[in-house]
């Protein structure tokens, strides 16, 4: 990454790069992704009774994925994923549920929570898609919590442009694996 370059900047370069992969190759990333998440599920929460896990639900050019929550299902979680308010707030619902609302700070009670970004970088600084609505997510949930962005290999950076408001995650799951990070 340039020194100088803005988050608009990196942000309209990473979205063009993750625009132009195959789509072979973003379902390859997302197995791996799935795959070192529930590896990390079961290595830190098997026996948890019903842990909550907030998470969302990918577009078609990020690394997430239904096939990871229905894995976080199986396994006996909760899945929650956010609702869009008009503030750009986050409220949340359970995943394929009924609709229900649960508030904002449902996410507060999660065991674990995956969020999208489109880059991350050592010290846990995240560069979302601009809206801010994770960063007023993520100051409700508690410090021990982890926090994982999701990402394509690459997509770790040595750094990242930040504000003040700027809320950084714990971790960063890559197809290459889990990689705990600085941050929070």
């Amino acid at each position: 990454m340039k020194g100088d370059m803005d988050k608009r900047t990196l942000r309209a370069e990473l979205l063009a790069r993750r625009g132009a992969m195959e789509a072979d190759s973003i379902e390859r990333a997302r197995i791996s992704v799935a795959t070192a998440v529930l590896r990390r599920y079961d290595e830190h929460l098997p026996g948890t009774r019903r842990p909550r896990i907030a998470a969302y639900v990918p577009l078609r050019t990020e690394p997430g994925s239904t096939a990871l929550l229905a894995g976080l299902i199986e396994r006996g979680a909760e899945v929650i994923t956010p609702v869009l308010l008009r503030d750009n707030d986050l409220d949340w619902e359970v995943w394929n549920g009924d609709g229900t609302r649960l508030g904002i700070d449902a996410i507060a009670g999660s065991a674990l929570v995956l969020v999208p970004a489109l880059a991350v970088d050592h010290e846990g600084v995240r560069l979302g898609r601009g809206g801010g609505s994770y960063d007023r997510a993520l100051v409700r949930v508690p410090a021990d919590v982890p926090t994982a962005a999701l990402l394509f290999d690459g997509e770790v950076l040595e750094a990242v442009p930040h504000e003040p408001w700027d809320v950084p995650v714990s971790a960063a799951v890559t197809p290459s694996g889990w990689v705990d990070l600085r941050g929070k």
